[in-house]
């Protein structure tokens, strides 16, 4: 039985982890403020008294507006918990010689008209902060350290808009607007914004295979298909509600806010890879409404 030492065990795609892989596999997973990722001393020791022969490392400074407010501030949460955590924690993967896997994001990746996605495994994250977020070009150079210091043994899954029916602590890309619509507060949604979601089941699916055959490499857990965010909740409305032609629709060209206007993921390598198939977005809603 493999021991996986986890980050972020208790967030949304790493609690589904745990929860799940628990019989699975040794888990080794201690929540913050046990341990803290801009505190090398809280983790050092444990991981090198316990060895483990995987580091996942789901934990991250995800909250994109926030972030914005610490661009080029090396010294600031989002850079510190992104970067220099990853940085310790790679470190202490390849002492122990585990095999260290780095969950990521679309957001590495500019999504624009010069450089628009969904993006292939192989495409190489943006270098220019200018034509990223704060937040995705802290987890473009997460990646570029994981790279730097184990080469080719290392594994980088990326995701994009993590999705599952239940999780109290915190809504996700779907719930959230469900939720508000409950409320009688849903706001307009994009419906000139190309975006690709993750069903987390499917992506812990391929954190299996990637752990129980050792692979590395570059993957994405995605579903292989594209919407906009207005298309994605209607169907969403449409099918945990039984209402048609609720939703107003809203242009990203109109918004102050930064986002991706092109972006998502392919998966059709990570699917050769893995032998697996991804589930299009349509069948994802459907799977999770039908285990609300």
């Amino acid at each position: 039985m493999n021991k996986v030492f986890v980050t972020g065990g208790s967030g949304l795609v790493g609690s589904f982890f745990v929860e799940n892989y628990s019989k699975k596999y040794q888990i080794i997973a201690p929540d913050y403020p046990k341990i803290d990722l801009t505190k090398k001393e809280t983790f050092e020791n444990i991981i090198r008294e316990e060895k483990p022969d995987v580091i996942l490392h789901f934990a991250a400074y995800t909250d994109v507006s926030q972030a914005e407010n610490q661009r080029d501030d090396k010294n600031g949460a989002c850079w510190q918990i992104n970067v220099e955590g990853t940085r310790n924690l790679v470190k202490l993967a390849k002492e122990v010689n585990a095999h260290f896997i780095h969950i990521s994001t679309d957001y590495v990746f500019p999504g624009s008209e010069e450089d628009p996605g969904p993006h292939k495994e192989s495409d190489i994250p943006e270098v220019n902060s200018s034509k990223l977020t704060w937040y995705g070009f802290t987890k473009a150079e997460a990646e570029r350290v994981v790279n730097s210091i184990l080469g080719r043994k290392r594994t980088i899954l990326r995701l994009v808009y993590p999705v599952r029916a239940k999780y109290p602590a915190k809504l996700d890309y779907l719930r959230k607007p469900l939720s508000l619509f409950d409320q009688g507060k849903l706001y307009s949604l994009f419906n000139d914004q190309q975006v690709t979601i993750t069903f987390i089941n499917e992506a812990c699916l391929a954190l299996e295979k990637i752990i129980n055959d050792k692979l590395y490499g570059f993957f994405h857990a995605s579903t292989p298909d594209t919407s906009t965010p207005f298309e994605l909740v209607s169907y969403l409305i449409e099918k945990a509600k039984g209402k048609k032609n609720v939703v107003k629709e809203a242009s990203l060209d109109n918004s102050s806010v930064r986002y991706q206007k092109f972006g998502g993921l392919k998966v059709e390598e990570t699917q050769k890879a893995l032998g697996i198939k991804f589930s299009p977005w349509h069948q994802v809603i459907d799977q999770i409404v039908a285990n609300f």
